[in-house]
């Protein structure tokens, strides 16, 4: 399933209160599925990563406290309790209780950790209790976990295996990338419009294992684009041969070469929100450009104009009509399949573009009429 897919998966196995279990390579977007995911629920997000933890370290160390107690002839006695202390992330989710929000649970990794780990972890997951503490009933669990070569994987991952009747008890939800998905979320992310164009030219490299070299996963054009950023508004600074060595540490040396030579091939910027809604009606500047653009360009620049219009339009909806039908006189530049592509983007990514543009008549007839023409 690509993320999307994932994502709703897991929205439905949490509703039936049981526990989803995503299982994907290192790197692919499991925790930025759980953020999404708390982030779409006005969830709080604590995160566990059994990687980390140690024997006994969930669970808490023990101390031992008094308590008083009436034996067989009536007498008060002493008697010693061993109390475990709570930990710190166990704490966190108590706060966030405490303060009246739900809270998402995020256990990842959970088989890259020590077997007495993991049944610690299990026994919270599983029994939503360790060692005399309880989960809240506002507090849904969501597990994470890397592929295992008892599973068929070809990866060579360092686990722990679950027996059998641990794996029964949770839902296996199995994500792989999708570059498509990976660009709409990318662009909703802030991720470099550079980057996004480079995945959208080469998907093969969004998620690439190079024979002895670094590995590029999804997370890696995450780090990709935060260190362009910084290299295109410091260059002064960081001379080329310094990027370039740090994207290859990002990416491996065969893509890290290619992104150079993608980048400043051509450096033309991508058509933004200002060059679309700049005076009063659509320069034909703007038209022009529109005919001269490659199709992944034309996207992108949609995606990134289509995130500013969502924000307009929820801070101020008095302009919301006229930036739909300027948008629509945009859009109508577009080849056919692509601007119907648009269109439904809208309707599953852009909630209050989408809920503006059913009030617009243009927006609507321009569906029909670029549907039809694609229908014959």
């Amino acid at each position: 399933m690509n993320f999307i897919e994932t994502l709703r998966s897991v929205e439905l196995v949490l509703a039936t209160g049981e526990v989803p279990l995503v299982v994907g390579e290192s790197g692919i977007g499991k925790t930025a599925l759980a953020k999404k995911i708390a982030k779409e629920n006005e969830w709080s997000l604590v995160v566990i990563d059994g990687n980390l933890l140690k024997e006994g370290e969930i669970g808490g160390l023990p101390t031992i406290e008094s308590y008083i107690a009436i034996d067989s002839n009536g007498n008060q006695v002493e008697k010693k309790m061993t109390v475990y202390a709570v930990h710190n992330k166990l704490k966190e989710i108590d706060e966030e209780i405490a303060s009246g929000k739900k809270v998402l649970l995020f256990i990842d990794e959970i088989n890259r950790c020590e077997h007495t780990v993991q049944q610690e972890l299990m026994n919270l997951i599983l029994n939503r209790e360790i060692n005399g503490y309880r989960l809240h009933h506002n507090v849904k669990i969501l597990a994470a976990m890397n592929p295992s070569s008892k599973y068929g994987s070809d990866f060579d991952y360092q686990v722990v295996d679950m027996d059998a009747a641990q794996e029964n008890r949770f839902v296996w939800l199995n994500m792989e990338s999708d570059h498509v998905q990976w660009i709409k979320w990318a662009v909703s992310a802030g991720i470099d419009p550079k980057v996004i164009e480079f995945i959208s030219t080469f998907p093969e490299y969004l998620n690439r294992t190079n024979e002895d070299d670094v590995r590029a996963t999804p997370r890696s054009y995450e780090r990709v684009s935060k260190s362009y950023q910084v290299y295109k508004e410091q260059k002064d600074v960081f001379p080329r041969t310094v990027f370039l060595n740090v994207i290859k540490g990002n990416v491996g040396k065969v893509i890290a070469e290619e992104f150079m030579s993608f980048v400043e091939s051509d450096c033309k910027p991508l058509m933004s929100y200002e060059d679309v809604f700049a005076g009063d009606v659509l320069s034909d500047a703007v038209i022009e450009q529109v005919k001269s653009e490659s199709h992944t360009r034309l996207y992108l620049a949609a995606m990134n104009i289509l995130k500013t219009l969502e924000l307009n339009i929820k801070n101020n909806e008095e302009e919301s009509a006229e930036s739909i039908t300027r948008f629509v006189a945009f859009l109508k530049a577009y080849p056919i399949d692509l601007m119907v592509g648009i269109m439904k983007d809208i309707k599953n990514s852009y909630t209050e573009v989408y809920k503006k543009a059913l009030e617009n008549e243009a927006f609507v007839e321009s569906y029909f009429e670029a549907y039809g023409a694609i229908r014959g």
